[in-house]
């Protein structure tokens, strides 16, 4: 499989499919983000059904992928005074996709939940960790090729899931009884 940060070759990635990833990575986190916050706050009312979260969580990553493909068409216009051309909506369209997929695996959990095969609590719970494992794995996917040292993306990393616990614990607070 060939890494999409460089070339076939190890050289650098070609500037456009560099971009493409970059702007990937961003929706991914956006994505990430909104259904993190989603699990946190069903988990807060504690009076959600599987059912009310994974309606939640679909239609909510589903919307903030939406808005991202629609903010990409706009800047798009913006930018270069014209529609996007087919390939480029099609990279745009590819950049929405797998924005979805990052709620793949809390989407499962909660469907299990749903099933009767695991309890509302523990899927949501589940599902946050997931949640938070994407952003982790997403941010070292970032600063893999950024040339910073060893000490620096820890502390990227660290940052970043941070602030992802930090969404967790004031929408928890938020909805306290």
């Amino acid at each position: 499989m060939t890494d999409t940060t460089t070339g076939d070759r190890g050289g650098p990635a070609p500037p456009a499919r560099l971009g493409e990833r970059t702007r990937s990575l961003k929706e991914q986190i956006y994505a990430s983000f909104t259904g993190l916050a989603i699990l946190a706050a069903v988990s807060g009312t504690g009076h959600a059904t599987a059912a009310d979260a994974l309606l939640s969580v679909g239609i909510g990553v589903l919307g903030i992928s939406a808005a991202g493909l629609l903010a990409e068409v706009v800047s798009h216009q913006v930018v270069h005074q014209r529609l996007p051309a087919t390939e480029e909506l099609r990279t745009m369209g590819r950049i929405a996709l797998g924005a979805l997929g990052s709620a793949l695996a809390p989407v499962v959990v909660l469907a299990l939940a749903w099933g009767g095969m695991l309890p509302l609590d523990r899927a949501l719970w589940t599902g946050m960790a997931l949640y938070a494992a994407v952003l982790v794995a997403v941010v070292l996917l970032a600063v893999r090729r950024t040339g910073l040292r060893p000490l620096q993306r820890l502390l990227a990393t660290a940052t970043i899931l941070g602030l992802a616990l930090l969404v967790v614990a004031l929408l928890q607070l938020g909805h306290l009884d």
